[in-house]
């Protein structure tokens, strides 16, 4: 009796799938990278008289752990094999920390009433053409409890050293970690400067002293 077609062809890619399962091939390893530096932590600066709540801290949406790279204006692509050891959000939030609380001597709200830091990563990436660099952009504001006092957007563009093969994910991991100090640096400048404004406002509103 002639066996069924399905059954004949099974027979037949039998032998080949049980090869191609038991063959030996190299396993796909996804390198990770961190922009963090591993240097110990710095120098607390002395107490600035600013106080100052570190709140959300978030990035859009596509940012996750693969890295990112941009053609173009439209269109972003990810690395397979490379990828972040976390989101870009928390570099950025780890980073803020160090740059407000420890060198620059801002009092950290844990509770209460207190002027707010909200940020949000625009871009975490590797950007091809027309010029090689690794990019970042922070937008963040500055509120209290009922209005927003201050706003602005930050992008840090630092140039990517010519490398192939593995040094290349190296140097593209070198420029975003330059930009993302950079970036934040500024950010932090901005944020003491306005702070000291808004003290400087808050007291000119004082009733001065019989």
């Amino acid at each position: 009796m002639k066996c069924p077609i399905a059954v004949c062809l099974a027979a037949a890619l039998l032998p080949q799938v049980g090869c191609a399962f038991f063959s030996k091939s190299d396993a796909f390893v996804s390198r990770y990278f961190s922009p963090e530096s591993a240097a110990g932590p710095a120098d607390r600066a002395a107490p600035s008289g600013l106080e100052l709540r570190l709140g959300r801290v978030g990035s859009a949406a596509y940012l996750k752990d693969e890295i990112v790279f941009r053609d173009s204006g439209y269109e972003v692509g990810f690395y397979n094999g490379r990828r972040w050891t976390e989101k870009p959000e928390f570099y950025v939030r780890r980073a803020l920390g160090r740059a407000l609380f420890d060198r620059r001597g801002i009092r950290q709200i844990a509770y209460g009433v207190g002027i707010t830091l909200d940020v949000d990563v625009l871009a975490f990436e590797e950007v091809r053409a027309p010029a090689h660099v690794g990019r970042v952009q922070l937008d963040y504001s500055l509120v209290d409890h009922r209005l927003v006092r201050f706003s602005r957007s930050i992008t840090v563009e630092r140039p990517i050293a010519d490398a192939a093969g593995d040094a290349a994910a190296d140097a593209i991991v070198a420029a975003l970690a330059r930009a993302l100090a950079d970036s934040v640096d500024i950010l932090a400048d901005q944020t003491v400067a306005e702070l000291r404004t808004e003290g400087s406002t808050s007291a000119s509103d004082r009733p001065g002293e019989p």
